[in-house]
């Protein structure tokens, strides 16, 4: 416990020196650890960005706003973990206040695994440090793929899945990262859902393109929003107290843009319906 509060102190420094642009010294430390993992990327993105000043001052920004970002998502479930570990290091309560200290504990370091993940996939995708490996392979399996990762949470919430498709369609696709993004525009439609609901899910093939469409009933966007729902970190303005960091569809696109397609977003009276196109 005292090592996992030492390991959270050195954390918060380095966000906060990320924050306020000050250097960051080279930290000694278990690396199998989470905190010590995140620790190591933010040194590195920030090595990045002050090292190679041969970049243009526009890339150099980019990385700059983006380690901010990250300083500032990952600072609200870093600082529950710090206080709820003081709080059991003080033995202060009773054992099921401690055991809901516990659980606490847990849900933020969970937030935070989940952002560090997205953060790496993101960095991966945006360096093109993964090269997107397209083969002509059954579309259906892909999908279902996807569904079968969100499957839990439709159960949960008694949401219908279904799916729309003719049998062995066939394109050009890493099925692999496809898969995340779809998977990303399920999870999205079942989060922002309301319960004993469905989402449909259809794709066809036509002379030039493949259109993969997952369509909800849920609370939808308002006008404008069309494209500020792909940025990084947004949320809509339709959002209250569901969790979230903004960065799933924004995965998602990225992900479609390296298979040299796009996406498209689609209002509903109720919902919306988000629209994947692949070359055929």
């Amino acid at each position: 416990m005292f090592r996992r509060k030492r390991e959270m102190e050195a954390l918060s420094l380095v966000l906060e020196k990320l924050i306020n642009d000050e250097p960051i010294d080279s930290m000694q430390g278990d690396k199998d650890t989470l905190p010590s993992k995140i620790r190591h990327q933010m040194i590195r993105l920030s090595d990045k960005m002050r090292g190679n000043e041969e970049q243009l001052i526009k890339d150099r920004d980019e990385i700059k706003g983006l380690i901010s970002e990250i300083a500032h998502q990952l600072r609200n479930p870093l600082a529950n973990m710090e206080g709820y570990l003081q709080l059991l290091e003080e033995g202060a309560g009773s054992r099921e206040r401690e055991s809901a200290y516990i659980d606490a504990i847990a849900v933020s370091e969970r937030r935070i695994r989940f952002l560090t993940e997205s953060f790496i996939k993101m960095a991966r995708l945006e360096s093109k440090v993964i090269q997107i490996k397209k083969e002509s392979a059954d579309l259906k399996k892909t999908l279902l793929r996807s569904i079968l990762q969100v499957q839990g949470a439709a159960v949960e919430k008694k949401i219908d899945i279904r799916l729309q498709m003719d049998e062995n369609l066939r394109i050009p696709h890493d099925a692999n990262w496809l898969s995340e993004a779809v998977f990303n525009l399920l999870d999205n439609s079942i989060k922002y859902s309301s319960s004993s609901s469905y989402v449909d899910m259809k794709a066809e093939v036509n002379e030039m393109f493949a259109e993969i469409s997952v369509t909800d009933s849920g609370m939808g966007i308002e006008q404008g929003e069309e494209n500020l729902i792909f940025q990084r970190f947004y949320r809509g303005k339709k959002v209250t107290s569901q969790e979230g960091f903004g960065l799933g569809l924004y995965l998602a696109r990225e992900i479609v843009l390296q298979h040299q397609g796009f996406m498209k977003v689609t209002r509903l009276k109720e919902g919306m319906k988000i629209s994947i196109f692949l070359p055929a």
